[in-house]
């Protein structure tokens, strides 16, 4: 009689199909919730607790919503993550894993009671990126290797599936990209200088188009800070020249221009708007819709290039086609398609910051009513009004009593030119930021 571990293979592959099939159904289950803006985790995320025990439905947490928005706001002001942990840990406010053990009685990965007002740069970081708390659900950032290896691993973000406004929102969208803006320019102050620049990711220079960085240093009192072309500062004068400007002139001349238009904008609404959009100019659109037939041709391209490679590889197997002519041809295909992935995106960034030049009037003139008094400049009050700073150089190279040039380009409206004199009606708007050639040389 046969013995029963003759079967045990059969039997191991018969499991195996079914832990395999039943992998598939659970991945596709969790991928319809994920469309349909449900959420997968079962810890809500911070500032935010469960509408009622059983229920996937989130809500703000009194105790915890108003420190996440504390949070961007301090971001907002062009703190850091880690000058945010410092804070939040020199003010004692319990970190989010023992705030959660307190309130739940769950014990989170990493807890450490031993310092529950312990807060580190990593985890404000992690607050500042998610899009949770403008009231969106990003699903399926992690998988598994396989249903055989549950190693997590991070999903690119075009796998990635997004539900926007699934639930209430703990920052405005305002705040949000204020903060991604701070973020994407921040520089790390010098070791012996808390206080970051208020202008960081700002400033240009208004020829090379490079960056421009602020000059400090301890022996210097805050009255000699100077921002300085970073081109000159990296390969010298045949490069570019130093653009060099004070701080302390700067930031006169932001905050000047900026309560003017901010005034025209309150008290010529109407005529403001009217001049203002005349930047959604037949020439941006028609750059729009150029830009968007190049980008359809490349994923055609792309997708081309996917076909051919599969025919090509079954031409070799079947004979049809040499190894030699396979590999010379399958290099080609894939330095195509490699120089295709690397453009699409470029392309993609490029046309919806096109979109994006076209004004906005009405938001800045809403903006402007908010602030109708403006004393100082704030990081946050910079990013809400200025898109970018262009400093000129000197009429007469090293001469501190030359005129300079220092052009603002506003969000949602461009440039507002010289100011309004009397028995004029309507502030003048420059046409400089409307022309496509300028677009693309602010956009490069």
């Amino acid at each position: 009689m046969e013995s029963s571990n003759d079967f045990n293979p059969i039997r191991n592959w018969a499991n195996e199909l079914h832990a395999k099939d039943t992998s598939k159904k659970v991945r596709a289950i969790k991928k319809m919730q994920a469309e349909r803006g449900e959420r997968l985790g079962g810890k809500p995320p911070y500032g935010y607790k469960k509408k009622d025990k059983d229920s996937k439905e989130i809500i703000p947490d009194e105790e915890t919503a108003p420190i996440v928005r504390r949070i961007f706001d301090l971001c907002a002001a062009g703190k850091g993550p880690n000058q945010i942990a410092r804070i939040l840990t020199r003010e004692q406010v319990l970190n989010p894993t023992n705030q959660y053990y307190q309130a739940t009685g769950t014990a989170c990965t990493n807890l450490d009671t031993t310092r529950p007002y312990t807060w580190s740069g990593r985890t404000v970081a992690k607050i500042l990126e998610n899009k949770v708390y403008i009231g969106h659900t990003l699903n399926m950032r992690k998988t598994t290797l396989s249903y055989k290896n549950k190693k997590q691993i991070q999903k690119p973000e075009s796998e990635q599936i997004l539900v926007e406004n699934t639930h209430e929102p703990l920052i405005s969208m305002e705040i949000w990209e204020i903060v991604q803006d701070v973020r994407e320019h921040k520089r790390r102050p010098p070791k012996h200088m808390e206080e970051p620049n208020l202008f960081s990711g700002l400033v240009y220079c208004a020829d090379c188009g490079k960056y421009m960085v602020l000059c400090r240093t301890e022996k210097m009192r805050e009255d000699q800070y100077y921002f300085r072309c970073s081109t000159y500062s990296k390969r010298g004068k045949n490069a570019c020249s130093p653009h060099q400007i004070r701080e302390a002139d700067l930031k006169a001349i932001v905050l000047d221009d900026l309560r003017r238009v901010t005034h025209f904008a309150r008290m010529k609404e109407r005529q403001f708007a009217q001049y203002i959009n005349q930047r959604n100019t037949a020439e941006l659109r028609r750059e729009i819709n150029r830009l968007q037939r190049e980008l359809d041709s490349m994923h055609r391209r792309y997708n081309e290039l996917s076909a051919l490679f599969k025919r090509l590889y079954e031409d070799n197997v079947l004979g049809r086609v040499s190894d030699e002519q396979f590999r010379m041809l399958s290099a080609d295909y894939n330095a195509e398609q490699k120089n295709l992935s690397a453009t699409i995106p470029a392309k993609e960034e490029q046309l919806e910051k096109l979109k994006a030049s076209a004004a906005n009037v009405d938001a800045f003139i809403e903006k402007a009513k908010r602030y109708t008094t403006i004393d100082q400049l704030t990081p946050e009050l910079l990013r809400l009004f200025i898109q970018r700073i262009e400093v000129g150089e000197r009429s007469q190279k090293y001469s501190r009593s030359a005129g300079q040039s220092v052009k603002i380009v506003y969000r949602d409206i461009g440039r507002v030119d010289s100011p309004m004199q009397e028995g004029e009606h309507t502030p003048h708007i420059t046409k400089q930021i409307t022309d496509i050639e300028e677009i693309k040389r602010l956009l490069a």
